[in-house]
């Protein structure tokens, strides 16, 4: 697992947007065709939206993930929150296999243990907002 450092404050303008993308989410998703996607929701852990995503796969917890990240994110008044990105591949795909995928991936956003929220409109504004490296479209 990757664990990259970033320490920028979550000011007041980034808690409008993740609000923003909060309520966005909905709009986003609905545009996925994948149906484990619609049978996720915010606020779930990550071993629930796991189970979700890898249902019917022989046990195995991460078999159509990926890869994942995770990053710590500061908020203003110094807490950390661990950020772990689960990048959902619904084919199985391996980033190992193939690193020409990343962005047909649909990355799974968890922070703190609870999925904040997935798909490539609400990761970029994540990053944006904290300074996350995003991967290049291909």
């Amino acid at each position: 697992m990757q664990l990259r450092s970033t320490y920028r404050t979550i000011s007041a303008r980034h808690a409008a947007t993740t609000g923003l993308i909060a309520g966005s989410l909905a709009l986003a998703t609905m545009a996925c065709s994948d149906t484990r996607l619609d049978k996720m929701s915010a606020g779930i852990s990550r071993d629930s939206a796991l189970a979700i995503i890898n249902e019917g796969t022989s046990g195995d917890s991460m078999a159509r993930v990926y890869k994942q990240d995770s990053f710590l994110l500061e908020n203003k008044t110094g807490n950390v929150h661990v950020a772990n990105v689960l990048f959902y591949s619904g084919k199985g795909l391996k980033a190992a296999d193939d690193t020409s995928v990343a962005r047909s991936t649909t990355p799974v956003v968890v922070i703190d243990g609870k999925v904040t929220g997935w798909g490539w409109t609400y990761y970029d504004s994540l990053a944006k907002a904290n300074n996350i490296p995003v991967p290049a479209a291909k």
